[in-house]
Protein backbone atom coordinates (compact mmCIF):
# COMPACT_ATOMS: atom_id res chain seq x y z
CA UNK A 1 0.00 0.00 0.00
CA UNK A 2 2.84 2.35 0.91
CA UNK A 3 4.61 1.70 -2.40
CA UNK A 4 1.34 2.16 -4.29
CA UNK A 5 0.79 5.54 -2.63
CA UNK A 6 4.34 6.64 -3.46
CA UNK A 7 3.94 5.55 -7.07
CA UNK A 8 0.65 7.45 -7.33
CA UNK A 9 2.25 10.55 -5.85
CA UNK A 10 5.13 10.38 -8.34
CA UNK A 11 2.73 9.89 -11.25
CA UNK A 12 0.74 12.94 -10.16
CA UNK A 13 3.90 15.00 -9.96
CA UNK A 14 4.90 13.93 -13.45
CA UNK A 15 1.45 14.67 -14.83
CA UNK A 16 1.54 18.13 -13.23
CA UNK A 17 5.02 18.85 -14.57
CA UNK A 18 3.92 17.94 -18.07
CA UNK A 19 0.58 19.73 -17.96
CA UNK A 20 -0.23 21.84 -20.99
CA UNK A 21 -0.61 25.60 -20.52
CA UNK A 22 -4.21 26.53 -19.72
CA UNK A 23 -6.05 29.51 -21.20
CA UNK A 24 -7.84 31.41 -18.42
CA UNK A 25 -8.93 34.59 -20.16
CA UNK A 26 -12.67 35.26 -19.92
CA UNK A 27 -15.02 37.78 -21.45
CA UNK A 28 -14.89 39.67 -18.14
CA UNK A 29 -11.10 39.87 -18.33
CA UNK A 30 -11.22 41.10 -21.92
CA UNK A 31 -13.75 43.79 -21.01
CA UNK A 32 -11.75 44.86 -17.93
CA UNK A 33 -8.61 45.12 -20.05
CA UNK A 34 -10.48 47.29 -22.56
CA UNK A 35 -11.36 49.66 -19.70
CA UNK A 36 -7.69 49.67 -18.71
CA UNK A 37 -6.49 50.48 -22.23
CA UNK A 38 -9.04 53.29 -22.44
CA UNK A 39 -7.64 54.65 -19.17
CA UNK A 40 -4.12 54.52 -20.61
CA UNK A 41 -5.39 56.75 -23.41
CA UNK A 42 -6.84 59.17 -20.87
CA UNK A 43 -10.54 58.45 -21.34
CA UNK A 44 -12.61 60.00 -18.57
CA UNK A 45 -13.59 57.61 -15.74
CA UNK A 46 -12.03 54.62 -17.52
CA UNK A 47 -9.56 54.10 -14.69
CA UNK A 48 -12.42 53.78 -12.19
CA UNK A 49 -14.11 51.22 -14.45
CA UNK A 50 -10.85 49.27 -14.77
CA UNK A 51 -10.19 49.37 -11.02
CA UNK A 52 -13.68 48.10 -10.23
CA UNK A 53 -13.60 45.37 -12.88
CA UNK A 54 -10.17 44.04 -11.95
CA UNK A 55 -10.92 44.24 -8.23
CA UNK A 56 -13.95 42.00 -8.74
CA UNK A 57 -11.91 39.54 -10.84
CA UNK A 58 -9.01 39.54 -8.37
CA UNK A 59 -11.37 38.88 -5.46
CA UNK A 60 -12.97 35.97 -7.30
CA UNK A 61 -9.62 34.55 -8.50
CA UNK A 62 -7.05 35.36 -5.80
CA UNK A 63 -4.63 32.76 -7.20
CA UNK A 64 -4.05 34.89 -10.32
CA UNK A 65 -1.83 37.90 -9.52
CA UNK A 66 -2.17 39.36 -13.02
CA UNK A 67 -5.63 40.58 -12.04
CA UNK A 68 -4.21 42.39 -9.02
CA UNK A 69 -1.42 43.82 -11.18
CA UNK A 70 -3.91 45.36 -13.59
CA UNK A 71 -5.92 46.75 -10.68
CA UNK A 72 -2.73 48.31 -9.32
CA UNK A 73 -1.75 49.76 -12.69
CA UNK A 74 -5.25 51.22 -13.05
CA UNK A 75 -4.86 52.93 -9.66
CA UNK A 76 -1.66 54.60 -10.88
CA UNK A 77 -3.58 55.90 -13.90
CA UNK A 78 -6.22 57.28 -11.56
CA UNK A 79 -3.38 58.97 -9.68
CA UNK A 80 -1.94 60.35 -12.92
CA UNK A 81 -5.29 61.95 -13.79
CA UNK A 82 -6.19 63.20 -10.30
CA UNK A 83 -6.32 66.98 -9.91
CA UNK A 84 -5.20 67.24 -6.29
CA UNK A 85 -1.57 66.46 -5.36
CA UNK A 86 -2.57 64.38 -2.33
CA UNK A 87 -4.93 62.29 -4.46
CA UNK A 88 -2.19 61.78 -7.03
CA UNK A 89 0.09 60.38 -4.33
CA UNK A 90 -2.62 58.34 -2.61
CA UNK A 91 -3.78 56.49 -5.70
CA UNK A 92 -0.33 56.07 -7.18
CA UNK A 93 1.10 54.63 -3.96
CA UNK A 94 -1.86 52.28 -3.62
CA UNK A 95 -1.37 51.10 -7.17
CA UNK A 96 2.36 50.59 -6.75
CA UNK A 97 1.79 48.58 -3.56
CA UNK A 98 -0.68 46.32 -5.36
CA UNK A 99 1.79 45.79 -8.21
CA UNK A 100 4.59 44.80 -5.86
CA UNK A 101 2.24 42.45 -4.01
CA UNK A 102 1.23 40.83 -7.31
CA UNK A 103 4.89 40.28 -8.22
CA UNK A 104 5.51 38.64 -4.85
CA UNK A 105 2.66 36.19 -5.44
CA UNK A 106 4.08 34.79 -8.69
CA UNK A 107 5.12 31.13 -8.70
CA UNK A 108 6.32 28.75 -11.44
CA UNK A 109 2.67 27.68 -11.88
CA UNK A 110 1.94 31.09 -13.37
CA UNK A 111 4.19 30.24 -16.32
CA UNK A 112 1.50 27.74 -17.34
CA UNK A 113 -1.58 29.92 -16.85
CA UNK A 114 -2.37 31.85 -20.03
CA UNK A 115 -4.32 35.07 -20.47
CA UNK A 116 -4.99 35.79 -24.14
CA UNK A 117 -2.24 33.31 -24.96
CA UNK A 118 0.43 35.00 -22.82
CA UNK A 119 1.90 33.30 -19.73
CA UNK A 120 0.47 35.04 -16.67
CA UNK A 121 3.90 35.43 -15.09
CA UNK A 122 5.19 37.37 -18.09
CA UNK A 123 2.25 39.73 -18.44
CA UNK A 124 2.20 40.41 -14.69
CA UNK A 125 5.87 41.38 -14.83
CA UNK A 126 5.41 43.52 -17.94
CA UNK A 127 2.44 45.40 -16.46
CA UNK A 128 4.49 46.02 -13.30
CA UNK A 129 7.62 47.01 -15.20
CA UNK A 130 5.82 49.45 -17.49
CA UNK A 131 4.09 51.07 -14.54
CA UNK A 132 6.77 51.15 -11.85
CA UNK A 133 9.58 52.35 -14.13
CA UNK A 134 7.38 55.23 -15.30
CA UNK A 135 6.77 56.57 -11.78
CA UNK A 136 8.68 59.62 -10.51
CA UNK A 137 12.14 58.93 -9.07
CA UNK A 138 11.18 60.19 -5.61
CA UNK A 139 8.71 57.30 -5.22
CA UNK A 140 11.61 54.82 -5.27
CA UNK A 141 9.80 52.19 -7.32
CA UNK A 142 12.01 51.98 -10.41
CA UNK A 143 14.24 49.21 -9.06
CA UNK A 144 11.27 46.93 -8.47
CA UNK A 145 10.04 47.61 -11.99
CA UNK A 146 13.49 47.00 -13.40
CA UNK A 147 13.76 43.66 -11.60
CA UNK A 148 10.35 42.64 -12.97
CA UNK A 149 11.48 43.53 -16.49
CA UNK A 150 14.74 41.60 -16.13
CA UNK A 151 12.86 38.56 -14.78
CA UNK A 152 10.50 38.59 -17.75
CA UNK A 153 13.36 38.88 -20.24
CA UNK A 154 15.17 35.97 -18.59
CA UNK A 155 12.10 33.74 -18.22
CA UNK A 156 11.96 30.42 -20.10
CA UNK A 157 8.23 31.14 -20.54
CA UNK A 158 9.14 33.87 -23.03
CA UNK A 159 9.53 31.14 -25.65
CA UNK A 160 5.74 30.59 -25.42
CA UNK A 161 4.88 34.26 -25.92
CA UNK A 162 3.64 35.82 -29.13
CA UNK A 163 5.73 38.09 -31.34
CA UNK A 164 3.54 41.00 -30.22
CA UNK A 165 4.23 40.32 -26.54
CA UNK A 166 7.97 39.98 -27.15
CA UNK A 167 7.92 43.26 -29.08
CA UNK A 168 6.11 44.95 -26.18
CA UNK A 169 8.67 43.57 -23.74
CA UNK A 170 11.68 44.57 -25.83
CA UNK A 171 10.19 48.03 -26.33
CA UNK A 172 9.82 48.38 -22.55
CA UNK A 173 13.49 47.42 -22.15
CA UNK A 174 14.44 50.02 -24.78
CA UNK A 175 12.46 52.75 -23.00
CA UNK A 176 14.15 51.99 -19.71
CA UNK A 177 17.58 51.95 -21.35
CA UNK A 178 16.82 55.34 -22.90
CA UNK A 179 15.70 56.73 -19.54
CA UNK A 180 18.93 55.49 -17.97
CA UNK A 181 21.01 56.82 -20.89
CA UNK A 182 22.27 53.38 -21.91
CA UNK A 183 22.28 54.08 -25.64
CA UNK A 184 23.89 50.81 -26.75
CA UNK A 185 21.32 48.80 -24.81
CA UNK A 186 18.48 50.91 -26.19
CA UNK A 187 19.65 50.30 -29.74
CA UNK A 188 20.01 46.58 -29.11
CA UNK A 189 16.45 46.26 -27.79
CA UNK A 190 15.02 48.39 -30.60
CA UNK A 191 16.75 46.19 -33.13
CA UNK A 192 15.21 43.14 -31.48
CA UNK A 193 11.79 44.74 -31.98
CA UNK A 194 12.40 45.41 -35.66
CA UNK A 195 13.87 41.92 -36.20
CA UNK A 196 10.54 40.34 -35.25
CA UNK A 197 7.71 39.86 -37.76
CA UNK A 198 5.98 43.26 -37.94
CA UNK A 199 4.00 44.22 -34.82
CA UNK A 200 2.39 47.40 -33.51
CA UNK A 201 5.78 48.33 -31.99
CA UNK A 202 7.69 48.07 -35.27
CA UNK A 203 7.10 51.57 -36.67
CA UNK A 204 7.93 53.30 -33.38
CA UNK A 205 11.11 51.28 -32.96
CA UNK A 206 12.19 51.95 -36.54
CA UNK A 207 11.50 55.68 -36.11
CA UNK A 208 13.52 55.78 -32.90
CA UNK A 209 16.43 53.98 -34.56
CA UNK A 210 16.31 56.57 -37.33
CA UNK A 211 16.47 59.33 -34.70
CA UNK A 212 19.57 57.66 -33.33
CA UNK A 213 21.16 57.71 -36.76
CA UNK A 214 20.68 54.02 -37.60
Amino acid sequence: MKHTAIALFISLLCASAGAAPQELSTASFVQARQHFLAAVEGKSNASDSAIEAFHVLATRQPDHPLLMAYEGAAYTLKGRDASMPWDKMKYTEKGADLLEKALALLTPAHDEALFNGTPESLETRLVAANTLTALPEFMNRRNQGKRALEAALASPALAQASDQFRANLYAAAARLASKEQRSKDEISWLQKVTALPETSQHARAAARLKELGL
